[in-house]
Parts: C-alpha cells; sequence; structure tokens
C-alpha cells in the first residue's frame, strides 16, 4: 500500500535518517505534521472567510427564492449569478483535505514498508518511548501497550471536544440559516433539505471518533500523526470560528436601515 510513492519518499527517508541523531523521530512526525497544517491554514482561513461571505448572501438568497418560487431553473440561474457577481464560490474548498491524504500515506508508509525502493528503512529503527514507530498496538507487548492507551486516552479526549465544538458550530450556523429564511416559505425540497441538515448535525460530531478507531489500529507513527493533526484541526476551528463570529456584527452595520 502506498509503494507507488517510494520516488518521494526516499529523499525524505534519507533526510529523516540524516537528521535522527539530532531529532528524534518521533518529534519530526509532529514537526512534519505541523509544519504541513501551517502552510494549509492560509487555505482554510480563506475558505471560512468565503464562507461567511456566502452566509451574508442567504438574504439575497432568500428574496430569489420568493421571486421565483415556481420556477426552480431560473432561480438556479440566478443563484449561480449572484455567486459569481459576488466572487464566491457555492460549495466550499477541500484543498486541506487533498493535501492531507497523501501526507497521511507518506507517514504510513515511511514507518511501516520494511524497504524503500530496495534499500532497508532505516527509519524503522526508531521508537518512541521503548516502542518501535512501526508497531501496532495489537502486536505490541504488555509492556509497550500503556503508550498506545496513552495515545489513544489523548485522541478521545480531542475527539470528544471536537464532537461538541462541530455540534455547537452546525447548530448555530442552522439557527442563522433559520432566521434568514423564516420570512419564506420553504418548498419541499429545500424542506427535505432542511431535514437532512437536522440529522446531519446529529450525526457529523460523532464521526470525529473515527480518529480514535484509527490509532487503535494504525502504526504508532501514523497515530502520532493522526492525533497531531486532529489537535491542530481542534484549535484551528476555535480559531477561525472567530472570523465568522468578528465578520457578524460587520455585515449587520453594512445592512441598510
Amino acid at each position: 500500500m502506498f509503494a507507488f510513492l517510494d520516488p518521494l519518499l526516499v529523499p525524505v527517508h534519507d533526510l529523516l535518517a540524516l537528521l535522527s541523531p539530532v531529532l528524534p523521530a518521533a518529534l519530526m512526525i509532529v514537526l512534519i505534521t505541523l509544519a504541513v497544517r501551517a502552510a494549509l491554514h492560509p487555505t482554510n482561513r480563506r475558505n471560512q472567510r468565503l464562507a461567511v461571505r456566502r452566509r451574508d448572501l442567504q438574504p439575497q438568497i432568500a428574496e430569489l427564492r420568493k421571486k421565483h418560487k415556481d420556477d426552480a431553473q431560473a432561480l438556479q440561474r440566478e443563484v449561480m449569478a449572484l455567486h459569481k457577481e459576488e466572487q464566491v464560490p457555492m460549495a466550499p474548498g477541500c484543498l486541506s483535505m487533498l493535501i492531507q491524504l497523501p501526507v497521511f500515506g507518506m507517514v504510513y508508509r515511511l514507518f511501516t514498508a520494511p524497504e524503500l525502493a530496495g534499500h532497508h528503512n532505516q527509519l524503522l529503527d526508531h521508537a518512541f518511548l521503548g516502542v518501535p514507530l512501526s508497531e501496532r498496538m495489537g502486536a505490541a507487548t504488555p509492556g509497550q501497550r500503556w503508550v498506545f492507551f496513552a495515545l489513544i486516552g489523548l485522541t478521545v479526549a480531542v475527539a470528544a471536544f471536537a464532537a461538541w465544538q462541530m455540534r455547537r458550530h452546525m447548530a448555530e450556523d442552522r439557527a442563522a440559516q433559520h432566521a434568514a429564511q423564516s420570512a419564506t416559505k420553504l418548498s419541499a425540497q429545500q424542506q427535505q433539505m432542511a431535514d437532512t441538515m437536522e440529522r446531519a448535525t446529529k450525526v457529523m460530531p460523532l464521526m470525529s471518533f473515527m480518529t480514535v478507531m484509527a490509532v487503535a489500529s494504525v502504526p504508532l507513527a501514523a497515530g502520532l500523526y493522526l492525533v497531531t493533526s486532529s489537535t491542530w484541526g481542534l484549535l484551528e476551528r476555535a480559531s477561525l470560528r472567530r472570523v465568522r463570529h468578528a465578520a457578524a456584527p460587520a455585515a449587520g452595520r453594512s445592512q441598510p436601515a
């Protein structure tokens, strides 16, 4: 799995092997993860600002719904034209997630493959708190499993807080959407979409706990990556939420009296 990444991984492997006498391999995993997430932060911040602008378009979209309540195609054309005029994409970007997937694959491959491009993988010789970075919890000795249990405990704490955070954010967004649509009677299709979002509000926060299951099954190195990335994501969402809240008063002041 991920063997196709070997041509890219060999230089990374050689660099990490060169730095290993100075920086522990586990610390390098954390630093690489933080570097990738920090590099993606401007993109995520831009996406959040675009989300605020999409939210600010809701009153105009509500007016278009009333104007074209009997013509779905005309409504769609007008909504698309509005987004184009305001230079706001209709759907949020997913660049951050797409970039993280190959990074996770690289970390997974680096610390699980016995060989890279036909050469011995020196990174498998490194350990974290006495546990090889390529070790899985199921194959670990009883004396090593406490490291996995501690990592899983940290992941559970992050996932629980992330679930609470997501549930609160989605509830706030849903309330704002209901307020924007309160003067407009929703069509059957729009009501069905609203009901779907209502159910998603209850289910989506639980997806945070999928990271816990992953950490319990992947090699220790990949688990360190997931925990670090999840913790960053938790703090980043709290930071980006301030962008949305800070934009709300400004949007309110921009509305005509």
